[in-house]
């Protein structure tokens, strides 16, 4: 694994891609997850607030009960009504009990709401107290405002500025209304009794001067529009009545306070009784009723902001993590599509340059260099674009064309070359040809053996050139004029071979079996075997011998046998020379100069579907193997091979009782070791006495 991030450079195409790709997706990703979960936490903690909201909606009901008892109380108006807003105010303890257990409070809020809970439950008692009107009144505007500290506590958990500023809004307005009540109440008492007592005066101064500093922490805080509905709600023709009686009884002589001419205290009896409050109950009544009526319309408006604007917060967080969600999705798949189509776009660029770099590199340079055939317009590689791939195709079409260009020009200069050698190899075989003519008439009537041997040197060495000049006929790819156009005996065919190297006297023919080789092959197979017993000769110490033989194996394929004694060949370079042998039929380029026999070889083999290898011998030495298939040497009858050696017996008497003295015998029909004068008769007879029209053998030139 660790080798593989090494080695990155070697990675394919897709892998890079999704490398390169996967950084920004995942930075994207994470990016997005994280805004995403930022989103959900934002709807969970409105989500909390939602459930605040509704624990302040719950509690405000509370306040309002324990406020209306404090009312009943203090205007006396009997237990009846007292105990149904008893029944009243408990249902709403009830409902914001279970608005608590669905909540998760802080312990701030928890603490305090434990503490007035306790103090909730000493209400009975307090109802059960009417003696002292004063008193319960006192408690119950306790209670009240632990009530309205735990509403405060409630409103600063509203961390948003959007909530913070409505909720304390809220429970600004919520506590100018119990100061209100709180004023109303205590006037009620004043006027069940007729007066005022100077605590209660000063109470109501207290609380008009708190009123006034709450109500400016509300407009410090409200928005424009819930100052607009502040100000319209607060004022009025009820509102000034309130505060005028408010006034009429802060000022109003308190029923403990002395009154002229009397310096001896309180006195309720004769002339000096203090006069009773100029205020109506039943105005005073309507007057904060309207008043608290007022801002009960506040506080409903500001509840509703409040619950509205947290249902919107959460509903934005919603949407707002959806809406990332979305995105982040869509993204995603943005961020594949292109992957995918960029990728897909840049491989099959890539695809099919390497294939039209393939096609070229394997198939058309490759069938061009062997034909030398073809057009120099080329097929261009199918990316037509203008970016870096086009380009590169560009490119690669400019080196095809260069390359088909030189390839032709190669072609042109190897034919023109191979014409050269032609030309050059024809017209030296015609010299050949006309030089063997005339060392056949000089020995036709030389008598002298010294040179009649001199001559038959002479002869020879003109057969070897002329040989090399049919060998280089064959390189130059054209092909050999001398053609048989009849069967030739195969051991004529190993003879002849013989014949036709420098050593001749070391090679020993054995005995062929009946087969012909057929007239168009005859003169290559010639050749080949010469070519192999010349290298066999050349390659092997001059005191041995070289043998050639021929069998028929299975399937009436001849095999023929050259062996040597030689110094052998390694197995490495021998399974090179097989190699060499195999491709010099299809024009593979061999190192001429050197091995040109081979290459002969492998060419006549090629062009006659001739198997030729070489094999180690066991011991020291090569043998060369050649298998030619039946339909090229097939059997003969024996009649016909009689009347065929008793042809050849014929021409070679008669060629050498026409050319040789009477001192040189003929040679035998079919010796098993040649001789120097031997071969020489042979050579002679078969290369020259068919020259002579003999039926037997026909070749032309």
């Amino acid at each position: 694994m660790f080798n593989a991030l090494v080695n990155w450079r070697n990675w394919r195409l897709p892998v890079k891609l999704a490398a390169v790709l996967i950084v920004p997706v995942s930075i994207a990703v994470g990016s997005g997850v994280l805004q995403i979960n930022s989103q959900i936490d934002r709807a969970e903690s409105y989500a909390a607030l939602q459930r605040l909201v509704k624990v302040r909606a719950a509690l405000i009901p509370v306040i309002e009960g324990v406020q209306a008892e404090r009312r009943i109380v203090a205007e006396g108006a009997g237990q009846q009504l007292l105990a149904e807003q008893t029944k009243r105010t408990d249902d709403a303890r009830a409902a914001l009990r279970d608005e608590i257990a669905k909540t998760s409070l802080g312990e701030v809020v928890t603490a305090r709401m434990n503490d007035v809970q306790g103090r909730i439950g000493d209400l009975a008692a307090l109802r059960e107290r009417t003696d002292d009107v004063p008193a319960v009144i006192k408690t119950y505007s306790e209670l009240t405002e632990s009530l309205l500290d735990v509403d405060e506590v409630i409103a600063s958990e509203f961390g948003d500025a959007a909530l913070l500023r409505t909720a304390m809004g809220l429970h600004h307005v919520v506590h100018v209304r119990d100061q209100v009540l709180y004023q109303q109440a205590v006037v009620l008492s004043g006027l069940t009794r007729g007066q005022l007592t100077t605590a209660e005066v000063r109470a109501l101064v207290e609380s008009n001067v708190k009123l006034g500093y709450i109500a400016g922490e509300f407009a410090a805080l409200a928005t424009p529009d819930q100052l607009k509905t502040y100000g319209k709600n607060f004022n009025g023709p009820d509102i000034e009545a309130q505060r005028t009686m408010l006034a009429a009884a802060v000022l109003h002589p308190t029923s403990d306070a002395p009154t002229p001419g009397n310096n001896t205290g309180n006195n309720n009896t004769g002339n000096n009784r203090p006069r009773p409050l100029p205020i109506a109950a039943a105005d005073w009544t309507k007057a904060s009723g309207a008043v608290v009526t007022s801002m009960d319309g506040v506080v409903q408006g500001l509840q509703t902001d409040l619950r509205d604007t947290a249902n919107r917060l959460r509903d934005e967080s919603s949407d707002a993590a959806g809406t990332a969600s979305a995105i982040l999705f869509a993204s995603l798949i943005l961020a594949a599509t292109i992957g995918f189509v960029v990728g897909r776009y840049l491989l099959r660029s890539l695809n099919a340059l390497r294939r039209s770099a393939l096609d070229v590199a394997w198939e058309k340079l490759p069938e061009m260099v062997a034909t030398g055939r073809g057009s120099t317009e080329i097929e261009r590689v199918p990316v037509d674009t203008t970016e870096e791939f086009g380009q590169v195709a560009r490119a690669f079409d400019e080196v095809h064309q260069q390359a088909v260009k030189s390839v032709i020009e190669q072609a042109g200069m190897r034919a023109n070359m191979r014409n050269i050698f032609v030309n050059l190899s024809r017209r030296s075989q015609s010299l050949v040809e006309r030089q063997l003519k005339l060392m056949e008439e000089l020995e036709k009537y030389e008598e002298d053996p010294d040179q009649l041997a001199n001559l038959f040197k002479l002869d020879h060495l003109a057969t070897r050139m002329r040989r090399n000049n049919e060998n280089l006929m064959v390189l130059s790819g054209g092909d050999v004029a001398r053609r048989f156009h009849k069967p030739i005996p195969l051991t004529d065919v190993l003879r002849a071979a013989a014949a036709e190297i420098e050593q001749y006297q070391r090679v020993m023919v054995h005995t062929a079996p009946n087969a012909e080789v057929v007239g168009y092959v005859a003169s290559d197979l010639v050749r080949l075997l010469a070519e192999l017993l010349d290298n066999a000769t050349a390659f092997s110490p001059p005191h041995t011998q070289v043998s050639i033989s021929a069998s028929i194996e299975a399937g009436d394929i001849v095999q023929i046998d050259v062996v040597d004694q030689g110094i052998g060949i390694d197995p490495e370079a021998l399974e090179g020379v097989n190699q060499r042998l195999e491709a010099a039929g299809e024009g593979v380029d061999v190192q001429v100069f050197r091995e040109m026999g081979l290459f002969v070889v492998g060419r006549l083999a090629a062009r006659h579907q001739i198997v030729v290898r070489l094999d180690a011998k066991q011991g020291q030495g090569t043998r060369a193997i050649v298998l030619v298939p039946a339909e090229l040497a097939p059997r003969r009858e024996e009649s016909w091979e009689s009347f065929r050696g008793e042809t050849i017996e014929r021409q070679q008497a008669s060629w050498f009782q026409q050319t040789s003295p009477a001192a040189v015998p003929p040679p035998p029909p079919a010796p098993a070791r040649q001789t120097p004068e031997s071969a020489r008769g042979f050579l002679d007879a078969f290369q020259r006495g068919v020259q002579r029209g003999l039926p037997d053998h026909q070749e032309s030139r």
